[in-house]
């Protein structure tokens, strides 16, 4: 009698053993190239929205304002931008006339993940300042049109931050990644027409950069900095940032 040739079970067994190793050695040398991709390409974001940051300057002589008390959503805004119309909407709107791709915008792990906006802007670069600090520059904006019905807005008295005023540019954080956050707070911030930094309780000032290791990008966040450098950093470091204009 011819005897039947095959896999014994235990031959099975071993051989989905060596499979299930060879498989762990190799994935993550498969997901380091993509998550590098995704890292770089939101680099290169934050690269295109400093040359809007830095055309926005050169015509209004200071960084955007911050506007925290808003409800309209980034992609409400996008679907119709006339609802800026007679409102101030903060960075994300200032900028958008000097570029043209809304995409920049979109970090491709937090867009993944269901976010409309990805980029956190420095709210010490462009909030309301008491009139006591003189180290910045005092800026008055004119009227803006109203949108009908709507009555005009009245003027408002802004001390916002010139960049001549910045210490360290090459330490002065702008703008950075989000941090990779649960389904509840993707549902809010992430939906803000303009989110800033500012973090209650924070003593050190770091925003929600103090949220170590949750970041977007092999959990670390990519930075653009006032001097129009980009770098991607695990974790705060105090020798290399700053969201103070006047610190170093």
């Amino acid at each position: 009698m011819k005897r039947k040739t095959g896999f014994t079970l235990v031959e099975l067994l071993v051989v989905i053993a060596i499979l299930a190793g060879l498989l762990a050695i190799l994935l993550p040398t498969l997901i380091y190239p993509r998550q590098l991709a995704y890292r770089i390409r939101c680099l290169n974001n934050l690269k295109q929205l400093d040359i809007a940051v830095e055309t926005y300057v050169q015509s209004y002589k200071y960084y955007p304002v911050c506007v925290s008390d808003v409800n309209e959503r980034w992609s409400d805004f996008l679907a119709d931008e006339t609802i800026a119309q007679g409102k101030m909407l903060g960075v994300p709107v200032s900028l958008r006339p000097f570029y043209q791709n809304p995409n920049i915008y979109n970090c491709p792990v937090l867009s993944k993940a269901g976010c409309d906006i990805s980029y956190c802007y420095n709210w010490l670069a462009g909030k309301k300042y008491s009139a006591g600090e003189n180290v910045f520059a005092a800026v008055v904006p004119s009227d803006i049109p109203p949108k009908p019905p709507s009555p005009p807005e009245e003027k408002t008295e802004f001390y916002l931050l010139a960049p001549e005023k910045v210490k360290s540019p090459a330490m002065f954080i702008l703008l950075y990644d989000l941090p990779a956050k649960p389904q509840q707070i993707v549902d809010s911030l992430y939906k803000d027409i303009d989110p800033d930094d500012y973090k209650s309780g924070d003593p050190n000032g770091r925003g929600y950069l103090a949220d170590a290791n949750a970041g977007p990008h092999s959990e670390g966040y990519d930075i653009l900095f006032s001097d129009g450098h980009t770098k991607w950093y695990k974790r705060w470091s105090d020798s290399s940032m700053s969201r103070d204009s006047r610190n170093f």
